[in-house]
């Protein structure tokens, strides 16, 4: 991103943005009931400080929302948090002491790395098995020991957009060796059918042994709104809390009325998202496996894919740098997901439909250049 930017700063070169991990384009746009029920809020003077853990009304509604994943779900268990990266980093914070092992999926999410370091913890990789990424159940069990104390789950999962399956043989593992689970499911609602989104919350016996994380951003398109939450055991909730009245004190009152009115609201926009996403990403799969020496996988969900570049003969950072220098294109190395990304490069495909096929057919370029 940052040479993408330098790029059209020093030389204005027009860059094809596929690296950012956020929707372009006037087609995705908050819902107006979002926006008037904001601009409405922020008239009514709902401009001052509110209880920590989020307003009772939304706190309700996100409860009902955890509930009908399938996990019953209290007001005492909800937090309201600046984006679901505040969650993960919270909880991380909250959870992590010196010495704790947090087994994180590799490919992953980078910022969780972060901070489980900062905590004083240490990263234990749990290599995820191709082509679907999938968590390899008896090295897993291998994983969990003594010092064990989470395991990170994002569902559908950056950077690669499948969804994590066999939660129950999880959750048992996480039983038998006490085990407590962050789950990651920010793109919850843009999971494509037949595909179906699970949380390993509503697996028997993980309830209270689960920190559920999503956000507003995603499945409302209200990323610059920084608007998240979380759902866990009601001790956890009240640590967190603590936490987070002395830090940011609370999500801003006009932005909890914004994501009460998408919560409450038409769910038309969602599927509207959804399936508008579903054809790019159709689009995308078909153009990438027509290169020579790509393999896409078609993801479960998301607004990513994470092709396999390897048969081009270059590494995932050679390929990444061989677009930005040479064809204006910014994808981002899948390196930057942890080593089991060599071999791909991420794709964003939440953008206008002329910006995707002018950056699929540099991309063409790129690799035909190659041979």
């Amino acid at each position: 991103m940052r040479r993408a930017e330098q790029l059209e700063r020093e030389t204005g070169t027009q860059v094809i943005h596929l690296e950012k991990g956020d929707f372009q384009g006037e087609e995705f746009r908050p819902a107006p009931h979002i926006l008037d029920a904001c601009a409405k809020a922020v008239h009514d003077g709902h401009v001052r400080y509110v209880p920590g853990p989020g307003l009772p009304e939304l706190r309700d509604a996100i409860a009902a929302e955890a509930t009908r994943r399938g996990r019953p779900t209290a007001r005492e268990e909800v937090l309201v948090t600046m984006g679901a990266k505040h969650a993960l980093t919270q909880s991380l914070l909250t959870l992590v002491d010196t010495g704790d092992e947090v087994i994180f999926p590799n490919p992953g999410y980078p910022p969780d790395e972060f901070w489980i370091t900062y905590a004083g913890g240490r990263v234990v990789y749990a290599p995820l098995v191709e082509p679907d990424f999938h968590f390899d159940i008896d090295h897993l069990a291998r994983l969990m020991i003594d010092r064990t104390k989470l395991l990170i789950i994002n569902s559908p999962q950056r950077p690669n957009g499948m969804t994590v399956d066999r939660l129950e043989a999880i959750g048992e593992l996480c039983r038998r060796h006490d085990v407590m689970v962050i789950s990651d499911e920010i793109f919850s609602h843009l999971v494509y059918p037949p595909a179906q989104h699970h949380t390993i919350a509503a697996v028997d016996g993980m309830a209270d042994r689960t920190l559920l994380v999503d956000t507003f951003s995603k499945s409302y398109i209200m990323t610059g709104f920084r608007i998240g939450w979380c759902v866990a055991n009601r001790d956890l909730i009240t640590a967190m809390d603590i936490f987070q009245q002395n830090s940011v004190t609370n999500v801003p009152a006009f932005v909890q009325l914004a994501a009460l009115a998408a919560l409450t609201g038409p769910q038309d926009h969602v599927v509207a998202t959804r399936d508008r996403l579903r054809a790019k990403r159709d689009r995308v799969v078909a153009a990438l496996n027509a290169l020579p020496g790509v393999t896409c996988p078609s993801p479960d969900g998301s607004f990513y894919v994470f092709p396999d570049i390897r048969g081009t003969g270059l590494t995932a950072q050679q390929f990444t740098d061989h677009l930005i220098d040479h064809h204006s294109v910014g994808v981002v190395a899948g390196t930057a997901f942890g080593d089991r990304g060599e071999g791909h490069v991420r794709i964003t495909y939440a953008a206008p439909d002329d910006v995707l096929d002018e950056g699929l057919s540099r991309i063409r370029q790129a690799v035909e250049n190659l041979g």
